[in-house]
């Protein structure tokens, strides 16, 4: 079990600016019992709110106290040796490494035009941020806040603070996630069976179309081009015909090769000249390159004599890409990325058989490792709730409740979470010869608060929250009852700070540090205040909330004793 909060983590200090009558204020909060006490209506509630919007509370509009500037609630928290608060500011980037990790800045704004603001060291974060935080730091309890505690469904929770060594929980959910996912799959599968055979018959018709027709890249191109000269073969034709005429049958001025031969002639005659000399390796030169163009001429000639039905051939076949075109793609490229897509998608479908059978062992092993762990986290649960029945029960001697029988019952649900399958029953009945019934069921006022409390310390001796804060936990019990709730108060208090709005004198008494929550009227304007009462302000307020106002001597000797009779070990 863990060990009792340390007395250095705690709430040192909140300010409270523009909020509902405080116009201004700084509390500075200690270690041990901080008690709130003030007439009713003198703004001990405000206090109270205030403090709660520093762990996640909801923020209302009618908070703000002048229209014309925003609230502000800020508070200081000392995070001296509170690891797991530091390892959370840390895993969100709030804490850098260059910060010394002892205080932590919390603050809400709250502004007239409703731009409201949480911020963590300065750093804007979100309300849900802000909550899970508060989980590290404080404990608050409200004046309506019994029917949330003793909901069945906490109870599993503060059984599972009495666990020692608990190796399970962890891998249990991570497991319990994953046969959940998996089951989640399967029933898809399963599900989409009608519609996976229809698009296995679409995938297979669209490919068995493209891949029978053969394309290949750049064939349209390249048809084209081809219809194109097949088209235009005769005039092709021609052209290439008159080339070779005027090459080899000039009839009037003679073909290019007997000019040619002429000059060389000239040429060759008069080649003793410079000049012709250097003419007859020009002319020779375009003697043969004339004589090659003459055969390319003729090899072209050649290419135009086409197959009869080809032009048709090629017609057709431009025609069957066209129309795979239409469908899958603007090119041969897109159609034959389509058809590589579609054996993929075939091909996943088609394994969809596989993965079923995958998943159906997959789900019976993750199933048999939910069921080890499920029943290993019931054993240690079983003996955890064994400790807090009995922790409890010990509280309830001592806040006069003696009589009554606590027990905590762990019971098999018959769905299975990720928490395990166990489900917790707090049963009670607080007088001898009553039977024992689910507590949320029979609990008076009274009884419920001082269970609430009876479960309180026993989780803070293994609950690491430094800080708890109670509102006026104490209604709605009296006499030696309160006194005895008193006293647990106080012990509460030896290794937890504790922040305590009451009305009951014997609480006050246990009070390390006494706050008076007061109300004046200056300039017809309403405003709460806080004093931190010394020794002699101490008795008086316990006079007075004693017997009102009009307290006698006795009345403050009283209230002495009972200040005296507090410190008592």
């Amino acid at each position: 079990m863990a060990a009792a909060a340390n007395s250095s983590m705690m709430l040192q200090e909140i300010y409270i600016k523009n909020f509902v009558l405080i116009d201004e204020l700084r509390m500075t909060f200690y270690q041990g019992l901080n008690v709130l006490t003030g007439e009713t209506g003198a703004g001990k509630s405000i206090i109270i709110d205030a403090l709660s919007l520093i762990i996640g509370g909801r923020i209302n509009n009618d908070f703000i106290r002048d229209e014309n500037q925003k609230a502000i609630v800020e508070s200081v928290f000392s995070l001296d040796n509170n690891s797991g608060a530091k390892k959370f500011l840390q895993d969100n980037h709030l804490l850098d490494e260059s910060e010394d990790g002892e205080q932590l800045i919390i603050s809400r704004e709250i502004s007239p035009e409703g731009r409201n603001a949480s911020r963590i060291n300065g750093r804007n974060v979100s309300l849900a941020l802000l909550k899970e935080l508060a989980t590290f730091l404080v404990d608050m309890h409200l004046q309506n806040d019994h029917l949330n505690i003793l909901r069945p469904a906490m109870f599993i929770n503060y059984v599972d603070q009495f666990i020692e060594n608990d190796d399970i929980s962890v891998p249990l959910a991570q497991v319990y996630q994953k046969l959940t996912s998996r089951q989640r799959q399967l029933e898809q599968l399963k599900s989409d069976e009608k519609t996976r055979l229809q698009q296995v018959d679409l995938l297979s018709f669209q490919i068995d179309e493209i891949e029978k027709v053969q394309l290949q890249p750049g064939e349209e191109e390249m048809l084209t081009a081809l219809r194109n000269r097949i088209r235009n073969s005769g005039k092709l034709a021609e052209a290439a015909g008159n080339l070779t005429a005027i090459m080899y049958t000039g009839e009037e001025r003679g073909n290019i090769f007997d000019l040619l031969g002429q000059t060389v002639e000239i040429i060759k005659k008069n080649q003793g000249e410079e000049f012709f000399a250097q003419l007859l390796t020009a002319c020779e030169d375009m003697y043969y390159s004339v004589q090659h163009l003459a055969g390319e001429i003729a090899n072209y000639r050649e290419s135009l004599d086409f197959e009869p039905g080809q032009l048709e051939e090629i017609e057709a076949r431009l025609h069957i890409i066209d129309r795979l075109k239409a469908k899958y793609g603007k090119d041969i490229d897109e159609v034959l990325a389509f058809l590589n897509q579609a054996r993929q998608e075939l091909q996943a479908i088609e394994n969809t058989e596989q993965t079923r059978q995958e998943y159906e062992v997959e789900i019976e092993r993750l199933g048999q490792e939910y069921d080890r762990l499920a029943d290993g986290l019931t054993e240690k649960r079983k003996t955890a709730s064994r400790i807090l029945q009995e922790q409890v029960l010990q509280e309830l001697v001592q806040l006069n409740m003696p009589d009554t029988q606590f027990a905590v019952a762990v019971t098999e649900s018959t769905q299975p979470a990720a928490k395990g399958r166990d489900e917790i029953q707090f049963l009670f009945s607080p007088n001898r010869g009553e039977p024992i019934r689910p507590l949320e069921k029979i609990a008076s006022g009274g009884e419920v608060s001082r269970f609430v409390l009876a479960l309180k310390k026993a989780l803070a001796d293994v609950y690491q929250v430094p800080t708890l804060i109670f509102d006026e936990i104490d209604v709605g019990v009296g006499g030696t009852s309160l006194t005895a709730m008193a006293e647990k108060i106080g012990e509460l208090s030896i290794n937890h700070q504790v922040i305590l709005v009451t009305h009951a004198p014997q609480v006050a008494s246990y009070a390390a540090h006494h706050f008076l929550i007061d109300k004046q009227v200056i300039d017809n304007r309403t405003s709460t205040s806080v004093k931190e009462l010394n020794k002699n302000e101490k008795v008086q307020e316990l006079a007075r909330m004693l017997a009102g106002l009009d307290y006698s001597p006795i009345t403050l000797q009283h209230a002495e004793e009972m200040i005296k009779l507090a410190r008592k070990p």
